[in-house]
């Protein structure tokens, strides 16, 4: 029925359900669609509570203390949602079983935390980031044996590359508004919840590749193989595939027909119309790298197309290991035999009455030789724990068993920890053998699990901040060109750390979005505070900000301009004054949108030379912009026509440094560009030079950021450089790269362009946009490709038909990574996993903890995806330590205290206070920027450096402390890095050991050695005559 036949209107909009459809609709508030929708009615969520003595009374959970939202008051009314599934089980280890239920449809998923006696509380908005849209059944597991259970939650999505373009998602999807980071938004696609350990999870499905199993109804942890690495079944198909694009359109064009007086349609035989969905049941195996690979086949797993519930686990033939028993629609039961012959235990929980079973109670089994989690030696086993669980899966209960694998052990521990928090063990139990432990009286001690307080490295200090955020008005992208991969208008902000008032105290300033002001924070020594001068609002988004002798220079976004008359208008860089309010341009207008600014002394003059990047020409995404050089003269900015040859369509860049890679003390360009290399512009004496590094040749990205440091502390500055990571749709690598095709296919004037990739059903490459999306930026693609089936069917060329691409670009990798500068050549290296879950920004090189070697500091998420498109929201900032080897090691959240959820952009760092510890601060678009004040560091050897009047912080300076015969780290002075921003001048060097000296390479390559006394704090260097 539609909206009009159900409801009435109350007012301006207002409405009501009409009286006699009031027990099957309800109107909902959706201001992720603007607006209010009518949903149909389910019944409430029933919770008893038992006795002890088998009755059961039902509590509400609307109106009752029990139960409680988030803010912790109570239900105001019966939450009416389709639950799937619910399961008891204790996520965050404490000992007290939480809820879970995974609702269907639009329905939010409810997580009940327990407070241990028996309330519960919904989790806050942080602790899951995302869910499954229509969440079917759930299982829990853990998956990198770190003894933190995960959680795992199927859905709909197709996993083959046919059903994937011939279906239309159920949900509703729509564009991402800016600075909306507190919601839990839901995808139409498989999540896997990777527990933290600190109540809150990692949504990292996409990443362990298992986004999409198709229409899933059952789902189950299992460590088939006894390998020691819970691997997942599921469970999948259905009686109509009710997705059929192809299908709907013509049942749409049916009623549409009948509405106009044509041959009209009976909407009750309309799901007869669809085709069916039988599909093939799905085993993953645990590769125990957080990462997943289809097993079905190998395992005999999957029985052929069929439509499969419930599903269960039991021992049923008494080997030790569990059986599978599917119920299937019309089709028998399967019952699926466990042939694995690894050596296992099984373990059953005797209980005291009435919990007989011993529900609730955890049974971990210990290697003995290897008594501590993941990651292990290969020699052993990792520590394998699981919960007993009474029901929870889809319509299904599996048997109250559990099976452990023991590899080559001659014995293992077993751990009982029962619900009421008595502990019996096993200490030498016996490979092929099953154990029941009985509760009894003389249990051994429990575990302690009082959790010791830990100092994080990081403190949050951003009220010293006055609740700044980031001002982004709504631009949609999409109206001008439909298939962008993600919004271009929020890429924003710059942040920067200089002394812009002289005093010799280095503030914070934090660039904005269109009609926003330009925000300075003057430094009071040990806090922030806002500069009294208010700048007049931007007339474009501020990119890029960095400090100059002559104010704060700042790169202006013309992207959303409209007209290339307006983009020309549009200043390309423009300087604030620190006496004044003033801001005046200095770079006029270009046909790019500015992007990244960078400033060195690259000719030699002594005065700062600037670069500006071009990131775009708006509305001709992915065409290649140009950037520019300018080089200082008398006190201003003039076009580098030489050097400027070498940039002309040099293409979409994102990042840019000026760093002194090859150690003559010239400094070097080095540019992230998207869709490209990283291009490396050798610095002759003034003039640069295009040079091909093997390492970084061939390695193309859609890359973000870039920053230099010294990570194995060999004298010479390394490379990392950020961009989408591992946990998005569409892998790619050097044998299967991302393509994207542009050019003028349509015959409209403006670009248009594909991604696409190789398909092996078709055995060629194939758009991987959706059909209704690339109808609507092709309208008169139905003409050639009639409909969903046979865009399905289609490779790029006959999508893109007679008119040819201009070209082809392409993505071998999406990895953030660190190249390691060997002198000829660069060593690649990909980030540790938790860089991965999230596409990061801002890279910053630097010792954060005082230990001698530079560590990584990474910003990360992008939520401006494409409409279609989950955002990226799996990461929280991340801290990788250093090992002075090149290696580098992630430091969780609780440790680092650095935990930012919205989406990040520019960050950098300064030691604002002093104490010899660098702070960071750390932005977000459209949300609240965040400073953190570094009290967990050894402090450093504090260095500043004064220059020439046009260099006065002594930008491309390097730093080197020496120990007699060795040294610590190189530390270059830059100005522009990492992703829009400006690192402080004032270098805090890190060490264990006692300095000896502190080694100068000056801009021009004189160096020096200045010797250090013992327990020297701070030195200011200047440069000799």
């Amino acid at each position: 029925r539609s909206f009009g036949q159900v409801t009435r209107q109350l007012g301006p909009n207002q409405y009501e359900v009409r009286e006699p459809y009031r027990r099957d609709y309800r109107l909902a508030d959706r201001p992720d669609l603007g607006g209010i929708s009518l949903e149909q009615r389910a019944d409430p969520d029933f919770f008893y509570m038992n006795d002890g003595a088998g009755h059961f009374t039902r509590e509400p959970l609307g109106h009752n203390p029990r139960f409680v939202d988030e803010a912790g008051k109570q239900l105001t009314d019966e939450p009416e949602y389709f639950g799937l599934a619910a399961m008891f089980v204790d996520l965050n280890n404490d000992g007290a079983p939480d809820l879970y239920v995974a609702n269907d449809f639009e329905d939010p998923d409810q997580y009940w935390v327990n407070d241990g006696r028996g309330h519960f509380r919904l989790a806050p908005w942080y602790a899951v980031r995302a869910t499954s849209n229509s969440g079917m059944a759930i299982a829990v597991g853990d998956v990198n044996r770190d003894g933190a259970p995960d959680l795992f939650e199927v859905d709909m999505l197709s996993r083959d590359t046919k059903r994937l373009k011939t279906e239309i998602p159920t949900h509703t999807a729509v564009l991402k508004q800016p600075g909306t980071g507190s919601d839990r938004p839901q995808m139409q696609r498989n999540t896997l919840q990777l527990n933290r350990g600190d109540g809150t999870f990692a949504e990292i499905a996409r990443y362990a590749g298992l986004g999409a199993s198709g229409w899933t109804w059952s789902t189950e942890f299992l460590d088939v193989d006894l390998d020691g690495w819970e691997d997942i079944l599921v469970g999948t198909g259905h009686v109509s595939d009710i997705m059929d694009g192809d299908t709907q359109y013509r049942l749409r064009n049916l009623m549409s027909s009948g509405a106009a007086g044509g041959s009209g349609f009976d909407w009750r035989r309309m799901l007869f119309d669809y085709p069916p969905l039988k599909l093939p049941n799905m085993a993953f195996r645990n590769r125990g790298d957080l990462t997943f690979e289809d097993a079905s086949t190998r395992w005999r797993f999957d029985l052929g197309p069929d439509i499969s519930h419930g599903m269960a686990l039991a021992d049923l033939d008494g080997d030790g290991d569990l059986d599978v028993v599917i119920n299937r629609l019309g089709s028998p039961a399967a019952v699926l035999r466990n042939d694995a012959t690894a050596p296992r235990v099984e373990v059953r929980l005797r209980g005291k009455a009435p919990n007989t079973a011993g529900i609730g109670s955890r049974v971990t089994v210990i290697d003995v030789g290897a008594q501590h989690h993941a990651p292990l030696p290969s020699a052993h086993l990792p520590i394998q724990e699981r919960e007993i669980i009474a029901g929870g899966s889809y319509l299904s209960s599996s048997a109250a068993s559990l099976t452990f694998a023991t590899g080559a052990a001659a014995h293992v521990r077993i751990e009982v920890d029962w619900r009421d928090g008595a502990r019996s063990v096993i200490d030498s139990a016996l490979p092929n053998r099953e154990y029941e432990v009985i509760e009894s009286s003389t249990a051994n001690a429990a575990r302690l699990t009082s959790h010791v307080a830990v100092l994080p490295l990081f403190k949050d200090v951003s009220s010293q901040l006055g609740g700044h955020e980031h001002v982004e008005p709504l631009f949609n992208d999409y109206a001008r060109q439909p298939l962008l991969p993600g919004a271009l208008s929020q890429l924003g902000p710059g942040v920067a750390w200089a002394d812009i008032d002289g005093d010799g105290l280095e503030d914070l300033v934090v660039g904005t979005g269109r009609t926003g002001t330009l925000t300075w924070f003057k430094n009071l020594g040990s806090r922030l505070q806002a500069a009294s001068i208010k700048y007049p609002p931007a007339v474009g988004d501020l990119t890029t900000v960095l400090s100059s002798p002559l104010g704060i220079l700042a790169g202006v976004s013309s992207y959303e301009q409209l007209s290339a008359d307006a983009v020309r208008s549009t200043p390309s860089v423009v300087l604030y004054s620190a006496k004044n309010s003033k801001a005046i341009s200095v770079i006029p207008g270009d046909r790019a949108s500015t992007g990244p600014l960078a400033l060195a002394d690259y000719d030699g003059n002594g005065a700062l030379d600037l670069f500006v990047g071009g990131r775009v020409i708006p509305g001709g995404y992915p065409v290649p912009a140009s950037s520019r050089l300018y080089r200082s003269v008398n006190g201003s900015f003039v076009p580098d026509s030489v050097n400027d040859r070498l940039l002309g369509d040099v293409g979409l860049v994102s990042a840019a440094e000026f760093t002194d890679l090859n150690g003559d003390g010239w400094p070097d360009l080095v540019l992230a560009i998207e869709w490209n290399e990283i291009r490396v512009f050798i610095n002759n004496h003034g003039r640069f030079t295009a040079s091909v590094f093997p390492g970084l040749s061939g390695v193309t990205s859609r890359w973000n950021g870039i920053a230099t440091g010294d990570l194995d502390n060999d004298g010479r500055l390394d490379i990392v450089a950020t961009s989408w990571g591992r946990n998005t749709d569409y892998s790619a690598g050097p044998d299967d790269p991302l393509y994207l095709y542009w050019g003028f296919f349509s015959g409209s004037g403006r670009p248009e362009f594909l991604l696409a990739r190789r398909d092996p059903r078709l055995k060629g490459i194939a758009p991987v946009e959706s059909f209704d999306r690339l109808v609507a930026a092709f309208p008169a693609l139905p003409r050639r490709i009639p409909g969903f089936t046979a865009y399905a069917d289609a490779t790029i060329d006959r999508v893109i038909g007679s008119r040819r691409a201009e070209a082809v670009l392409t993505a071998t990798t999406l990895d953030n990574m660190a190249f390691l500068n060997r002198g000829d050549h660069f060593e690649a290296r990909v980030l540790p996993p938790d860089a991965q879950f999230a596409p990061a920004f801002y890279a910053g090189v630097a010792d954060f903890d005082g230990d001698g070697n530079e560590d990584v500091f990474l910003s990360q998420n992008f939520f401006a995806t494409a409409v279609p498109t989950p955002r990226f929201d799996a990461g929280r900032s991340l801290l990788l330590r250093g090992d002075g080897a090149g290696g580098l090691q992630p430091v969780d959240g609780e440790h680092s205290g650095l935990i930012v959820y919205g989406e990040q952009r520019g960050a950098a760092y300064a030691d604002y206070d002093g104490d010899g510890r660098l702070d960071l601060v750390v932005s977000e678009n459209g949300a609240a920027t965040k400073l953190f004040h570094n009290v967990g560091a050894t402090p450093g050897l504090r260095v500043r450096v004064v220059g020439p009047p046009g260099n006065p912080t002594g930008i491309g300076t390097q730093l080197q402390l020496h120990y007699g015969d060795t040294a610590g780290p190189v530390r270059e002075i830059q100005a522009g890095s990492g992703y829009w921003s400006q690192n402080g001048g004032v270098q805090v060097l890190g060490h264990t050991r006692k300095p000896t000296a502190l080694w100068i390479r000056w801009p021009g390559g004189r160096e020096q050695v200045l010797p250090l006394t013992v327990g020297q704090r701070e030195i200011t260097i200047r440069p000799q005559k």
